[in-house]
């Protein structure tokens, strides 16, 4: 029940690419689309949407997302 968020426009190595580890209340999906929310506090007030990339994200176009090792992203994050 973490979550961190991955910075973008950031270059690795400058400043720190993502977010600590931050708890969240509840994680809501729409089964039919890649959107997605993670709601932050029990009240709900508190949101963030996002969407899951895949080869097909209408989101990013040409920008599709490619798979990294859990070795490459422990390399990006500075660990």
């Amino acid at each position: 029940m973490r979550f961190r968020r991955i910075l973008r426009h950031i270059a690795p190595g400058a400043h720190p690419v993502s977010t600590d580890w931050r708890p969240y209340f509840e994680l809501e999906s729409e089964p039919d689309s890649e959107f997605f929310t993670v709601v932050l506090n029990r009240e709900g007030t508190r949101l963030l949407r996002s969407w899951r990339h895949s080869t097909e994200c209408t989101q990013c176009s040409q920008n599709v997302t490619a798979e990294m090792s859990l070795a490459e992203l422990g390399s990006a994050l500075g660990r």
